[in-house]
């Protein structure tokens, strides 16, 4: 080999994009950990949409290493959600277990979700977003954040309905309804450049309580009974 040569490679080699040194491989929490925190911040960062070629290159880690982990970009998305929305649903579940009157509960469940909203608008947009995995066991489109909010939902209005011996058939119907409304709202109110956060939630609690102030949860009082594989 020549000089000339060797000089050449060592340029190209100096050239060549450093990846991760070489040893034992990442603990695979711990790499998942590093790809979550790297799709926040590039999220944070641009807004929606993601690619995981961006994800990978915050990280650090080929692509590869980032579909070893999360076979499509839903995968990612739906860790994401849970990561977040357990954080959230746990301070949900800190509530219903208060003994207060169910608008109280849902006057204060609508300022915890607004809260969240406000403080991380483009996760929030990103959660929202209508998803199709590649994955055959996932079935059809959904929305992360709207699908696990409206399941908690449900779990919460079912004793509740119970409770006062109405239709527990209305929990699910009721839920979609209910963060749906939440979420959408509390997404335009984001956006409005003058805005009265507690006159804003309190509008919205009593846009939504009429429906069940008519089958009588005015009557409940907390705490909400909850199972235990029911909660976040």
């Amino acid at each position: 080999m020549t000089r000339d040569t060797y000089g050449a490679r060592s340029a190209r080699a100096q050239r060549r994009p450093r990846g991760r040194p070489p040893g034992p491989g990442r603990d695979p929490d711990t790499r998942r950990a590093e790809i979550l925190d790297s799709a926040e911040r590039v999220v944070a960062r641009t807004g929606t949409p993601i690619t995981i070629a961006e994800v990978a290159a915050d990280a650090g880690y080929a692509r590869t290493a980032v579909y070893a982990v999360f076979p499509d970009l839903p995968a990612l998305i739906d860790a994401l959600a849970e990561r977040h929305m357990t954080g959230l649903l746990a301070a949900a579940d800190a509530i219903l277990a208060q003994p207060m009157p169910v608008r109280d509960m849902l006057r204060a469940i609508v300022a915890l979700v607004c809260d969240f909203v406000d403080a991380n608008p483009n996760l929030h947009h990103l959660l929202m977003q209508r998803l199709q995995s590649d994955d055959s066991t996932v079935d059809g489109h959904h929305r992360p954040a709207f699908t696990r909010l409206t399941d908690w939902v449900t779990t919460v209005f079912t004793p509740i309905l119970r409770a006062i011996d109405a239709d527990p058939a209305l929990a699910r119907v009721w839920a979609s309804a209910t963060v749906g409304a939440i979420l959408m709202s509390a997404e335009d109110w984001g956006r409005t450049p003058v805005r009265d956060r507690n006159q804003f939630v309190d509008r919205l609690t009593a846009f939504l309580w009429p429906a069940f102030e008519s089958v009588g949860t005015s009557r409940f009082v907390g705490p909400v009974p909850r199972e235990p594989g029911e909660r976040a």
